[in-house]
């Protein structure tokens, strides 16, 4: 019966490997593991998560996982600049969640594809799509989503001429954003209105804005907007004919820009500085912040315009080259047409040669994936193996505590006292290999145990016995944290076991009280070791008087042999026993 249990254990485990089990859960927890890599915009990260989480999915029909993973992959294509498939996947995205009513994720869709639209500049489905997505923030009460489409709306509206629009829409988010005490989304409305006022010659309202937002901004210790600002209120300064303090500002939106590395800022407050010493007849300070304004545009686009010539030129080359070696070839074949028959002939072996070249690599490619498939299946053998051998430790474990229960209460019901204590001394000793098999099969490592955790539970065992004792014996241990090989581990646990049982029934017959000293250190190097037993009693008896038909000290004696280790007894303020050892020859 015990056999097909662990049969149909191991094949239930065999099952459950090779066809896991897959649900909702499984799709949720790879998504939640996304969170950190969309927070730092590891979209490679992104892309590998989101396509098991998809794969798994599909397979079990789970709509939200397909369009979450959907949503995710047109938010990366839009990043990689591939427009299309970017609004493909958006839109299989919002198919999904229209059919499922989800109009939260709905409105996440709606935005992703304005953007998209945006970036194409087809500014009139970028706007349907923004209105969109505004229409159902509204219905479903966020007011942060409202607020950034308002946002987005503004923009697009500024880019086509159409400033009252974009006047009225950021003014409506900078009231959403207020209610919210939301600063952060306060700076940048504020920031956007005082250049939209400035576009519209309201210089008044363009300053009052940049003064609130610098306010904002350093408050909230967001330095990034602040050259922004710095440059309207230059700006409106020099409307105003107020040139000593335009340049004032301009400079030192200058100044803070060259901390940042946006480009465009840069080259917008060169630009405005350039015009600023033109129209105040300072040709040579407009010559300067001229050239810078071209450096920092050239920075933004000169790489760009680099690859494309680059690619242009390799184009144009790879043709030249191209035309040429048709040329070639075909020179060649009439060649080769006048040529005679065994120019033919090599020709036709170099073709044969190159067949059985590419035939080599595909044998070859089939053999590497064989020995893939090889490895794997070992790997897997391995970790069966590995299970097993857990599995045996533990019954054997399991058998032990078994024998040792049942010697107990055979010691318990003998009649005999010399019997109860022999059984015991078994049944102690059979605790000890009990607690090697635990600790084997709570190991990460399958065949070494680790001394300190080892020594510590049997000499626990012996606490609980002498705490019974109406003698106060107090058991203490030095011992080194190392792994040893079970062949070597048990027989020292034993030995341990036997000078620790001696101490306690022979060497406080005539005290109240007493010390058992346990130690296991390293000699000369992590090869030799040496362990002590050692008491504060009456210490051993002379020669004449030794018990030398002890079982416990003929098991000692033993145990020591099969170690190969040097067993050493003396009275040194009490009973001493030490036996050194070799790990290596051991």
């Amino acid at each position: 019966m015990k056999l097909r249990l662990l049969v149909l254990f191991f094949i239930t485990c065999l099952f459950n490997t090779l066809y896991p089990q897959y649900d909702s859960n499984t799709v949720l927890a790879l998504q939640e593991k996304l969170r950190p890599f969309q927070e730092n915009d590891q979209i490679d990260s992104i892309w590998f998560y989101e396509n098991k989480a998809l794969a798994i999915s599909q397979k079990i029909s789970y709509n939200p996982g397909i369009a979450h993973a959907y949503g995710s992959f047109g938010v990366i294509y839009k990043i990689k600049g591939n427009y299309p498939l970017a609004l493909d996947n958006f839109f299989k995205a919002l198919a999904i969640y229209e059919k499922t009513h989800n109009e939260y994720w709905i409105l996440v869709q709606y935005s992703g594809i304005a953007s998209v639209y945006y970036l194409q500049k087809n500014y009139n489905k970028a706007k349907s799509y923004y209105n969109k997505a505004l229409v159902l923030s509204r219905k479903i009460h966020d007011k942060r989503i409202e607020s950034d489409n308002l946002c987005n709306l503004a923009l697009l509206y500024g880019e086509t001429g159409q400033y009252e629009q974009a006047k009225e829409c950021l003014e409506k988010a900078l009231k959403i954003d207020t209610e919210m005490g939301n600063e952060i989304g306060m700076v940048h409305e504020l920031a956007n209105l005082g250049e939209l006022y400035n576009t519209l010659k309201q210089y008044s309202n363009a300053n009052d804005c940049a003064i609130k937002a610098i306010a904002l901004a350093e408050k909230n210790e967001y330095p990034y907007i602040l050259p922004s600002c710095y440059m309207i209120i230059g700006q409106v300064k020099e409307s105003l004919k107020q040139n000593i303090e335009a340049e004032s500002y301009f400079l030192k939106a200058m100044k803070m820009a060259a901390g940042f590395d946006d480009m465009q800022d840069k080259m917008k407050i060169a630009s405005g500085l350039s015009q600023f010493y033109a129209n105040t007849g300072k040709p040579a300070l407009a010559l300067k912040y001229y050239k810078q304004e071209i450096q920092y545009r050239d920075s933004m686009y000169n790489e760009e315009n680099v690859k494309k010539t680059v690619e242009l030129e390799m184009n144009y080359e790879f043709e030249k080259k191209q035309a040429a070696q048709q040329f070639e070839n075909d020179k060649k074949v009439y060649q080769l047409e006048a040529e005679n028959k065994l120019q033919r002939q090599w020709r036709a072996f170099f073709v044969a040669m190159i067949v059985l070249a590419i035939a080599a690599l595909i044998f070859a490619k089939r053999a590497y994936d064989n020995k893939k498939k090889v490895a794997k299946l070992m790997s897997d053998e391995s970790s069966r193996k590995e299970v097993l051998l857990q599995e045996i430790h533990h019954r054997i474990n399991n058998n032990l505590q078994i024998i040792s229960s049942l010697l107990t209460l055979q010691a318990n019901s003998a009649d005999n006292e010399k019997l109860s204590e022999y059984l015991l001394q078994s049944q102690n000793r059979i605790q000890s290999l009990s607690l090697s098999h635990e600790l084997l099969y709570e190991s990460n490592t399958s065949m070494e145990i680790n001394m300190k955790d080892y020594i510590n539970k049997i000499l626990i065992y012996h606490r609980e016995i002498v705490a019974s004792l109406p003698k106060k014996i107090e058991i203490r241990e030095t011992v080194e944290t190392v792994l040893f090989p079970s062949r070597l581990a048990v027989p020292l646990a034993l030995i341990i076991n036997e000078l620790v049982t001696n101490a306690v029934k022979y060497a406080f017959t005539d005290q109240d009280e007493g010390l058992i000293q346990v130690t296991l250190s390293a000699l000369d190097n992590d090869n030799n070791w040496l362990i002590t037993v050692s008491d504060n009693g009456k210490g051993l008896p002379d020669v004449s008087q030794n018990r030398k038909d002890s079982l416990g000290l003929k098991l000692t004696g033993i145990l020591t042999r099969q170690i190969k280790g040097v067993f050493n007894s003396k009275n040194e303020g009490g009973a001493f026993f030490s036996i050194s050892f070799s790990k290596n020859q051991a």
